[in-house]
């Protein structure tokens, strides 16, 4: 859980090439309870952090200093962190109302990690963003019919080709931690 008030150390910019990111400490997560820099890029798409980020600002501007980086004001005037199971609760609500079936939180991560694969980043950029440490992240694979071809495709147009890259790849994984 992150435990990060919006007066905490924030950093936003652009790359050199014109890209957006943005970053924060977080004092204490699941996976790092000694704080960790969370980071995202805007992918400029509909499910892009950087629009999810800034909307969520402009709406809770009004917040103070001292509430959560995710807080919102509730009903009753209080200000309150996003909590992980109001948020799954209200995105299962949404989609089983669509027709569509409720899914467990981990199924961002594999998501976000198929979105990044399917767009034809890099493997080792992929498990940088997600923070693996180790060969984990290979579990979170999805829709390899569309990520292997999307690969080739890219290889056959770059300068890079797939095989260096995946035999780059295929040493890492390969060699002692």
């Amino acid at each position: 859980m992150v435990h990060t008030l919006g007066s905490s150390p924030q950093k936003s910019g652009l790359t050199i090439s014109m890209v957006k990111y943005h970053l924060f400490w977080a004092p204490s997560i699941k996976t790092s309870p000694r704080g960790e820099e969370i980071r995202w890029t805007d992918l400029k798409c509909p499910c892009s952090a950087e629009w999810a980020f800034q909307n969520h600002q402009e709406i809770n501007s009004h917040l103070p200093a001292t509430a959560h980086l995710f807080g919102f004001e509730t009903s009753t005037g209080s200000f309150q962190p996003m909590r992980k199971h109001w948020f799954l609760d209200r995105c299962n609500e949404i989609w089983s109302n669509s027709g569509f079936s409720v899914l467990p939180g981990h199924s961002f991560r594999i998501g976000g990690t198929t979105h990044l694969l399917l767009l034809g980043v890099d493997p080792f950029i992929v498990m940088a963003q997600g923070r693996w440490k180790s060969t984990a992240f290979l579990e979170y694979w999805r829709l390899c019919e569309e990520i292997i071809p999307t690969f080739v495709s890219f290889s056959l147009t770059s300068q890079s080709s797939l095989l260096s890259t995946m035999s780059l790849f295929k040493q890492w994984l390969l060699s002692p931690l």
